[in-house]
């Protein structure tokens, strides 16, 4: 349950408390809170594509039926899907990297590097 809202409210995977971004698509890249390094290694934020692409998929797939269903012209399907997609695409973005970085967490644990020396070398990266 704690892991959830860490999920739901964007918060570190290893100390579940720090904050995982510092603006809408910028992300910090140790926690503010234990100092642990976001992105493990190089490359490490691929997986979540795979992620957001599934998120979008989910998300765009009950106004696609809706506009199926009414029988909407091929203009306007594509105007709303866009636009949404449009709207939609910086929660998609965000919740993508905090999903992969909490499954990472839970298939490859690590511990938090919350020390005090470690706490003023990182205080807002």
């Amino acid at each position: 349950m704690k892991r959830l809202f860490a999920i739901l409210t964007q918060r570190c995977p290893v100390c579940m408390t720090g904050p995982i971004f510092r603006s809408v698509l910028e992300a910090h890249k140790h926690c503010p809170h234990c100092g642990v390094l976001y992105e493990r290694e190089h490359g490490f934020y691929l997986n979540s594509m795979f992620i957001a692409y599934t998120l979008g998929f989910l998300v765009l797939l009950p106004s696609a039926f809706y506009l199926f269903w009414i029988e909407s012209s091929v203009t306007l399907f594509s105007i709303v899907i866009i636009v949404e997609t449009i709207l939609l695409w910086p929660l998609i973005f965000r919740y993508s990297r905090v999903i992969w970085m909490h499954m990472d967490q839970m298939l490859d644990p690590r511990e938090a590097e919350g020390t005090a020396e470690n706490k003023a070398q990182f205080p807002s990266s």
